[in-house]
């Protein structure tokens, strides 16, 4: 056996390399740690004005982060000390680390960025007459030297990862990357209103944020008046944890957890027992699969907490955690139980406001153009020449073009097609679809009530033919509006509507989309809603899904979305609401290594929002219908979400139950 001793000392630049892998896991993760530097070193000492942040990153943070602060600045001697492992400012001795109270106090952040990419740091103190800067790349560090530079602190993170191929290879797309960024900017501005912040990406600014006069002001700058117009409002005081907690009504729910905002004296956490508290706030409020949205903000003795038990700090450790959790619990239940929670009644559409002239212009516009275009005529064979209704009907198969239109027939549709913005009481849809006559309105609710199509389907399960006698042997009732009973050859089938019909829906739209997009109807006026920089990045990055889903949406100014086609499918859907939860899972789901199980997810929300819902009433052809594509999709014994469409009662059952054996 070798006598060489295998135990080594690891050498200085590995071991800031694998402490980088704990704290340093993205881009995201760079952008964190600066944001908690230069905030600490804003509340450090007075400032003249307000402090102000700026974040900028190239291609998701990869190229290049900077993050450049007006604080106090550092001395040269400072400069080359902060980048040095476990240097800092925050700590003095251990007992320090038991009461803590700035973002950072570890002193690892600096050096284990250093040691993963090429960094560079100019600062000047507000007393000085110029700055000093100091640059790291792995285990090369230079001495401080003189640059120009404003009052305060500029840090530039370049080629991350660039000595680690194997954690960088692991990064995902700019955009993916570009979002997490953001989230970690948003925090930090929420947990902060008072400081400014500014975020630019690729050129672009993002974000531009002064300072605010509140968290309720933040919250409208970043996610819109629809929001923050809403926003329930409570404080409390008790026993040293003073909350203050903006909450949503149930009606704004989301689709994901991720609009639950939770911060301990301005550090933004994940925990389970204000998660468990807010659950149980809502509960009975919302369905079980919705997330409430919530701002909650905790300030406490430091003393009272231990920030020191994740490496990345986003978890904490409560010497009370039954206080805090009864505190938030209490406070969100009061918070509701004296609020209105009845949602307002919501038109189809807004309908614009537009003076006669302005009305008299449009219209001869409308005459103007269906003047050059030839109308919609029927194929020979398919019942004649039709007129087509300008955009306030639909347009089926069969229809070709014709020749020109004339005056008095072009003003015509022009004033169907007014009628259909303009007017509440027109029954016209604002739409025309792009990719008409398809199958994929065949399972909307409306054609539900096609009897003929489900005898059809009940003639091909019984074998017979077209003379046969229609339906005579289906006999289905519906129970409380949610439950139909059928009977079976042995006993009854109790199916649950809802779960049902989701199941039929989401196989057909499987089906659909793994052979063409689905058909989508054009939206003369777009929906048009709020939207963060993260949204906009997951609507650029997700492009090719949207337009298999028969979704058309692209950014409209720096913070809106607008949708100008959506599924015709889903023609009764509310617009935005479904965009909103689309575009929370689109990012929750950025991660998935494969695309088959966001297009799950995706079809899955799409069918629960198409489907009959519990308490609806259905005709008895509308519940024929239903029953009769029971046996025609796979897997329709349980819904897309696990639970059982269908539970069976046999006559041995109920004869047992009757004591008849």
């Amino acid at each position: 056996m070798s006598s060489a001793n295998r135990i080594r000392v690891l050498p200085p630049l590995l071991v800031s390399q694998i402490a980088a892998g704990e704290v340093i896991e993205r881009p995201a993760s760079v952008v964190k740690e600066l944001l908690d530097n230069a905030l600490d070193a804003g509340s450090a000492e007075p400032l003249p004005g307000p402090l102000e942040i700026t974040v900028a990153v190239e291609k998701g943070g990869t190229e290049l982060i900077r993050v450049t602060d007006n604080a106090g600045g550092m001395s040269p001697d400072e400069l080359e000390l902060a980048v040095r492992a476990h240097a800092t400012s925050k700590l003095a001795d251990e007992q320090d680390l038991y009461r803590i109270a700035t973002l950072g106090f570890r002193g690892e952040a600096l050096a284990s960025i250093g040691a993963v990419s090429s960094l560079r740091i100019a600062s000047r103190r507000r007393e000085s007459a110029g700055g000093h800067e100091v640059r790291v790349c792995g285990s090369m560090l230079e001495r401080a030297q003189a640059t120009a530079a404003a009052p305060g602190t500029t840090v530039e993170v370049r080629d991350l990862f660039h000595n680690v191929p194997a954690r960088r290879k692991f990064l995902k797309a700019p955009a993916t990357e570009t979002g997490h960024v953001t989230e970690v900017f948003v925090r930090a501005a929420l947990a902060f209103p008072d400081v400014g912040f500014r975020m630019i990406s690729g050129g672009r600014t993002m974000y531009d944020l002064p300072p605010a006069s509140g968290p309720v002001d933040r919250i409208r700058r970043l996610f819109g008046d629809e929001l923050a117009d809403v926003l329930l409002a409570t404080d409390r005081r008790e026993r040293g944890l003073n909350l203050q907690i903006f909450a949503a009504p149930p009606a704004h729910s989301r689709a994901t957890g991720t609009w639950q905002y939770f911060f301990v004296n301005g550090r933004y956490i994940r925990d389970r027992f204000l998660q468990h508290a807010v659950k149980e706030a809502y509960r009975g409020l919302i369905e079980p699969s919705r997330f409430p949205v919530v701002f909650v903000f905790i300030t406490i003795n430091p003393e009272m907490i231990d920030v020191n038990v994740h490496p990345t700090k986003i978890e904490v450790r409560w010497a009370e955690p039954n206080l805090v959790h009864s505190q938030v619990l209490s406070a969100l239940r009061e918070l509701l139980q004296r609020a209105d929670l009845t949602p307002g009644l919501r038109t189809d559409r807004a309908r614009p406001d537009v003076d006669a002239a302005e009305q008299d212009r449009i219209r001869r516009e409308f005459a103007s153009l269906l003047l050059s275009q030839p109308p919609l005529i029927r194929e020979s064979g398919s019942g004649g020449a039709s007129v087509g209704s300008g955009g306030s009907a639909g347009m089926s198969e069969g229809f070709v073009r014709g020749g020109a239109l004339s005056g008095e027939s072009a003003v015509a549709q022009a004033a169907a097609v007014w009628r259909s913005l303009y007017d509440a009481r027109s029954g016209g849809i604002p739409g025309a679809p792009i990719n008409p006559g398809g199958q994929d309105a065949r399972l909307l609710r409306g054609d539900l009530r096609d009897a003929g199509s489900a005898d059809r389907i009940l003639d091909q399960q019984r074998g017979e033919g077209p003379d046969a006698s229609r339906g005579s042997g289906l006999r289905a009732i519906q129970l409380h509006n949610t439950y139909i009973v059928v009977e079976s050859d042995d006993g009854l089938l109790i199916i649950d509507q809802h779960a049902l019909h989701e199941r039929i829906m989401y196989e057909h739209l499987r089906q659909r989309i793994m052979s063409a997009p689905l058909e989508s109807q054009r939206l003369l006026l777009p929906e048009t809603i709020p939207a963060s920089a993260a949204d906009l990045a997951a609507v650029e990055a997700r492009a090719d899904l949207l337009e298999r889903l028969g979704i058309d949406a692209g950014a409209f100014g720096a913070d809106r979305i607008a949708v100008h086609a959506f599924p015709s499918l889903m023609k009764d859907t509310d617009v935005p609401q479904f965009m909103r939860d689309l575009l929370d899972r689109l990012q929750r789901q950025g991660e998935q290594e494969h695309p088959e199980s966001l297009i799950h997810d995706v079809l899955d929300m799409m069918a629960c929002k198409a489907a009959v819902k519990a308490g609806d009433p259905l005709t008895a052809e509308e519940i024929n219908t239903l029953v009769a594509h029971k046996d025609l999709v796979e897997r329709s014994s349980n819904c897309p979400h696990g639970r059982p469409t269908t539970l069976r009662l046999t006559k041995s059952d109920l004869e047992r139950q009757f004591k008849r054996t």
